[in-house]
């Protein structure tokens, strides 16, 4: 693990705004995103997986087992490391923290409000609803996890 990277937990959706918030102008990051480009990265995957028609094709091969899966949603933790499809990879490093943290806000909103997802994930083939809102959970902590805030 990361030295110095922090330990984060989301129960549902409406927990993660008020920690990026936190983190708005206050913040450095120990990965290779900054906070910008993390909630960049968390918006476009949020919307993808909403707006993706269950009919996208889908590599049935990166499917991991049932016992993996099941060790991402008990312990709330993803690999570092994971290569993220690159519709989803942000490439600007000049981007603007509040515009993107409001970017994610309305994504969160979005992905909340929408029929799906639809499509499997990409790992963990087909999820319920239930699913795929602890997976956003567990995802979006994964990568909060990397920004961590200035000292006072």
């Amino acid at each position: 693990m990361t030295p110095g990277r922090r330990t984060l937990r989301f129960d549902n959706l409406d927990e993660i705004m008020p920690e990026v918030d936190r983190l708005v102008g206050r913040s450095e990051h120990l990965g290779t995103w900054s906070l910008a480009q993390t909630c960049r990265h968390l918006a476009a995957v949020l919307r993808r997986v909403a707006d993706l028609p269950a009919s996208t094709p889908i590599d049935k091969s990166l499917w991991i087992g049932e016992e993996e899966k099941r060790k991402v949603f008990e312990t709330g933790r993803i690999p570092e490391g994971l290569p993220a499809p690159h519709e989803v990879v942000p490439a600007d490093e000049s981007l603007d923290e509040r515009a993107e943290a409001e970017e994610l806000r309305q994504a969160i909103d979005h992905y909340k409000a929408s029929p799906g997802p639809a499509v499997p994930h990409r790992f963990f083939g087909p999820l319920t609803r239930d699913e795929w809102n602890r997976l956003q959970c567990i995802h979006c902590a994964h990568h909060l996890s990397f920004i961590v805030p200035k000292p006072a």
